[in-house]
């Protein structure tokens, strides 16, 4: 009996009686929840991750889908590697440097004080080993990474009071997203914090810092920086092009059939794509 004559007269039950398996495992459906580390009002760095979903949903047609979640909302923003460590979620799109504290290695991901820009940091990680080498690591905390998003060159930040010569700095609490660039400020006396940036705004209104940094003027806009703060400097030389990452579970990645495994990365492609050309547009103040 030939497979097409057990398809018509036998039907699906037929086919699954006789051991003949349809090629029906690509279609099957797949849901999986990606959690950010920032707030949902920010269009390009909580938007790159929602781009990435859109463009699953589109090459899967519909069978592949990714619920995006900002900070908060499933698990702390801070809270993304433990919770893949833990395979709470499939996927996080965070800062690198935000987890420092677990290994300073982390900040290559991201940045470092007078680091690599966008396109060297690409370059790095795709080209000359630099991302097999951060996976080596990653992989102890059961994730993988593709890059979600470049920032360019940040800015200084906003400051309560002018800033007119190092020594102003000292004893200054300062919201630094993180990494060794905190600890290279503190060289001159500032006490750095690591918050998530939709924190920082009740701190400066309050008084508990007296300054941050965030991204640039569009997305610090957005938060309301300005208006708890009257000073604003800027390039930071701590960021010259940071990266942000699309963390992703190890295990969950595995089971997806091997066209998803890449829908996954192409997505991530044009996520990096959209975010980083539209941060370029959207960067400058209005």
């Amino acid at each position: 009996m030939d497979r097409r004559s057990v398809i018509k007269n036998a039907g699906m039950a037929g086919i699954l009686a006789a051991g003949v398996a349809p090629a029906v495992h690509a279609q099957e459906a797949v849901r999986w929840r990606l959690a950010t580390s920032f707030p949902k009002a920010l269009e390009t760095l909580h938007g790159c991750a929602v781009k990435f979903s859109e463009t699953v949903k589109a090459l899967s047609g519909g069978k592949f889908e990714v619920s995006v979640h900002p900070a908060g909302e499933l698990i702390p923003p801070f809270g993304i590697v433990d919770a893949l460590a833990n395979d709470t979620i499939e996927m996080g799109e965070t800062a690198a440097y935000y987890y420092t504290g677990k290994d300073p290695a982390f900040a290559f991901s991201c940045a470092v004080p007078f680091g690599l820009t966008a396109n060297q940091n690409l370059a790095w990680k795709d080209q000359g080993n630099g991302r097999k080498l951060l996976d080596e690591l990653f992989a102890k905390y059961n994730f993988f990474t593709l890059s979600a998003l470049n920032t360019g060159t940040q800015m200084g930040g906003w400051f309560r009071k002018e800033i007119k010569s190092p020594a102003d700095l000292k004893g200054l609490k300062m919201r630094l997203g993180g990494g060794v660039f905190g600890e290279s400020m503190a060289k001159l006396g500032v006490v750095a914090q690591n918050m998530p940036g939709g924190e920082v705004y009740r701190a400066l209104e309050k008084g508990t810092l007296d300054a941050a940094e965030f991204v640039g003027p569009y997305d610090d806009e957005r938060l309301g920086y300005n208006k708890v703060t009257k000073f604003y400097y800027y390039n930071a030389w701590w960021e010259g092009g940071a990266d942000l990452d699309f963390f992703i579970n190890k295990k969950a990645f595995a089971k997806l059939s091997p066209e998803n495994q890449a829908i996954v990365r192409a997505a991530a492609a044009v996520a990096y794509n959209d975010g980083t050309t539209k941060y370029r547009r959207s960067i400058r103040p209005r």
